[in-house]
């Protein structure tokens, strides 16, 4: 026959292991999103600047700089990677003909998606602004 005692104590065992699995399962999705956000803003970043030295050495085509960005490539494709728009990225040429003549790609207004309780829900990362001198 079991003991009332017993009983009492499986039950604390599965709210220790439910408070427990609540605490790290919490960590490990933070973890995710932390890591999901870091490469989703690094690949952007590495996108800009592969534009930015394309559009250095090819000042006359900030369309195909702009694709690089959108498409990781010069033409277009069926839809932007990550979700992005072609008005979140932007390439102007400032300083044309001056010893300032220089490439700029800004991307801005990207959304990335967290999944952590407490975090849930679409954040806009930071504005990407990279700027190269354009090659004579």
């Amino acid at each position: 026959m079991k003991s009332k005692r017993n009983r009492s104590r499986r039950g604390v065992a599965f709210v220790e292991a439910a408070l427990t699995l609540t605490v790290f399962l919490t960590f490990l999705f933070s973890i995710y999103d932390f890591g999901w956000a870091l490469f989703f803003h690094q690949t952007l970043v590495h996108r800009a600047r592969s534009a930015a030295r394309y559009a250095a050495i090819n000042p006359g085509s900030l369309t195909a700089a702009k694709n690089m960005v959108l498409y990781n490539q010069t033409t277009a494709g069926a839809a932007p990677n990550f979700g992005l728009d072609p008005a979140n990225v932007t390439v102007t040429r400032l300083g044309t003909g001056t010893t300032e003549d220089r490439i700029q790609v800004n991307v801005s207004g990207y959304h990335f998606v967290f999944i952590t309780f407490g975090f849930a829900g679409t954040h806009t990362g930071r504005p990407i602004n990279v700027s190269i001198p354009v090659e004579n």
